[in-house]
């Protein structure tokens, strides 16, 4: 961690926002059932997820593909590299999952050990670090200390342009460096930590590539997943993150906290039900197999939560206020 609040020289408030919501009464068993831990799914979801980038990343640089002609590689590498970096975000998911012991309430040790093998290793987090710098947004959230807020004025993200794909993207690229550059201080993973994914690499991707069909699959597949680290994991995070919060136009956690609930977000930038954020915000115990499902629940029975939740459905808009009545 830091020595100093990440946003301390940003002028931000040193009171934390109020939460701004009420549980339903009528939904305390709903809200209670939901916050139950299911460590054999969790791991199960993890191992799919890690074992998935490793099949995307061979099979697309395997020597029938390279023989198959350079526009077959051309075509098939770029989609590996989206759909291995969401797998790794998808991973990434469940390592804030286990910030929370969301993984197990009841054997915190042992989801602990699971996330680091199968979700910390591969996306270069330290699961400890992770969840000292995480819980400072949830407990002192808007303020200099959370360091999500500090990202947010630090890199204008409420201004971002979202008029267009064009000045959107733009936009993002200039901000991409210095977003890493502050994600990774956030993380205060140690040098080992952040080697660790490379040498997940080579036992996982390189060795088998080498093994199986010589140094040129071994080679095509480590720049393949280099890429995707470097480049498509961040970059599909940096959307992500960028559409979660509206700090500036709010004075409660409740609304100050944006759902990304559109399709292609839930699928590509938001996996394991990471789009829904108001949700987690209210209550972040509850794990990810549970939350969309506990979404629907407040859309149906709560008023105050459905017309006045803020979320958005594509990238490129503004955040909305409050579902249709259909929506329910």
């Amino acid at each position: 961690m830091l020595s100093s609040p990440p946003g301390a020289h940003l002028g931000l408030p040193e009171a934390a926002y109020k939460r701004g919501y009420r549980n339903p009464s009528h939904l305390r068993d709903t809200i209670a059932e939901a916050h139950t831990t299911r460590l054999w799914r969790t791991t199960g979801t993890a191992v799919v997820d890690h074992l998935s980038v490793v099949a995307l990343l061979l099979a697309a640089t395997s020597p029938a593909v390279r023989a198959a002609g350079w526009w077959v590689l051309a075509l098939a590498l770029p989609a590996a590299v989206v759909l291995a970096a969401r797998q790794l975000r998808a991973l990434e998911c469940l390592v804030h999952e286990a910030s929370h012991f969301n993984w197990s309430r009841r054997h915190r040790t042992a989801g602990d050990v699971l996330a680091t093998v199968l979700a910390g290793v591969p996306t270069g987090a330290r699961i400890d670090d992770y969840r000292a710098s995480h819980l400072l947004h949830h407990g002192r959230f808007g303020t200099a200390e959370d360091p999500d807020r500090a990202r947010y004025e630090e890199l204008d993200l409420e201004n971002l342009d979202r008029s267009g794909v064009l000045p959107y993207t733009l936009g993002m690229i200039r901000r991409f460096g210095a977003y890493q550059r502050g994600w990774l201080e956030s993380m205060g993973s140690a040098p080992l930590t952040t080697a660790l994914p490379f040498l997940w690499c080579a036992v996982v991707i390189v060795l088998p590539a080498h093994l199986l069909g010589g140094p040129a699959w071994s080679v095509a597949a480590g720049l393949g997943w280099l890429t995707t680290h470097l480049v498509g994991l961040p970059a599909l995070r940096f959307v992500g993150e960028a559409n979660e919060h509206l700090y500036r136009e709010a004075d409660t956690v409740f609304g100050g906290t944006v759902s990304n609930i559109g399709l292609g977000q839930r699928l590509l930038f938001h996996p394991h039900g990471d789009g829904f954020h108001t949700v987690h915000h209210l209550w972040p115990g509850v794990p990810h197999h549970k939350i969309a499902r506990l979404h629907r629940a407040l859309l149906a029975g709560d008023e105050a939560y459905r017309t006045t939740i803020r979320y958005r459905i594509r990238v490129l808009e503004r955040p909305r206020t409050g579902l249709p009545q259909e929506a329910a």
